[in-house]
């Protein structure tokens, strides 16, 4: 029997709904948070503006930033699920996702913190537990290198990090025949099945009509702007290789074992930045193992965060 995963709830109810796909997925979405204390916070930052949604009422403050995945609050469910009833837990919405807007056709990595420290400094939220995905892991380094006085610990799942060689994207594009943008970003049903393959350990069946779905209703939304991030990355690199140094804050590495996009064997190195860290590899798992095996994940995080607290 295959274990229980997020992803294979989340396709179930694909399945079974009469609706577009966007339209089942923010249905579940809203049914999920109806359930907890939940607010929306908007915050002007400059010209941008930041968005997380707030749940939970706990004294400690739990941040988790995400990846290039769609629905920010729908990839974080299984840890929100968790930590709703002892942490106030922000789910933030980076620049040119969700709610959060900037006027800025390409946002730098580095732009993403500062929005993030000052929205922070804005609600007098001094210090925090954070958790970052993927392209968000490599924003929460980013705070966690320059900050180390604000993040009582930190988590990075599957991060895009300073010691990963961008020339690895290079060899997806070409077992692809299409730039990376249209892998992470897909516009036809063929990128969506090559970003599938690269992101998911198992990737769960969805019909063609329903690929197409995602493709007009989810995957088109604020496209440009994503993939002129995606650009920055790499104009950047020589910078994130720079600044994004670590720091001595107890931090716990997440990677998923099988992750075609950022492989795990990075981790020894990122290690190596975080001389109070430990790492754990989630088997069965491709980039996003908080969605693919979200229990092994959650143990992870209760061992770590316990021994942060320890009673």
């Amino acid at each position: 029997m295959k274990p229980y995963t997020f992803l294979g709830h989340l396709a179930l109810i694909l399945g079974l709904a009469s609706c577009r796909v966007d339209q089942a997925i923010e249905a579940e979405d809203s049914w999920f948070y109806s359930r907890r204390p939940t607010q929306n916070v908007v915050t002007p930052v400059g010209a941008d503006t930041l968005h997380w949604t707030q749940v939970g009422t706990g004294t400690d403050t739990l941040v988790l930033v995400h990846g290039f995945g769609p629905y920010p609050t729908v990839q974080w469910q299984p840890v929100v699920w968790k930590y709703s009833d002892t942490k106030t837990i922000l789910v933030v919405d980076l620049l040119g996702f969700g709610q959060s807007t900037s006027p800025d056709s390409t946002v730098r990595v580095s732009q993403q913190v500062a929005a993030l420290k000052s929205a922070l400094d804005a609600h007098g939220i001094a210090r925090i537990h954070l958790v970052g995905h993927s392209y968000g892991g490599m924003v929460s380094t980013l705070f966690a290198s320059q900050y180390p006085e604000r993040v009582r610990s930190l988590v990075l799942i599957d991060p895009l990090h300073r010691h990963f060689e961008l020339k690895h994207l290079d060899s997806l594009q070409r077992a692809w025949g299409r730039p990376i943008e249209e892998v992470l970003l897909p516009r036809d049903v063929e990128s969506y099945d090559a970003m599938m393959e690269v992101s998911v350990y198992d990737p769960f069946f969805l019909p063609a009509f329903m690929k197409q779905q995602v493709l007009e209703t989810i995957y088109r939304e604020n496209i440009q702007q994503r993939e002129s991030m995606l650009r920055a990355v790499r104009q950047d690199e020589a910078w994130i290789r720079e600044q994004a140094k670590g720091s001595a804050v107890p931090t716990l590495l997440i990677w998923g074992a099988q992750d075609a996009l950022f492989p795990p064997q990075g981790a020894g190195q990122l290690a190596q930045d975080f001389p109070r860290s430990r790492t754990v590899l989630i088997p069965k798992a491709g980039h996003i193992p908080h969605m693919e095996r979200p229990f092994a994940v959650l143990d992870s995080l209760e061992v770590f965060f316990s021994a942060q607290s320890p009673k």
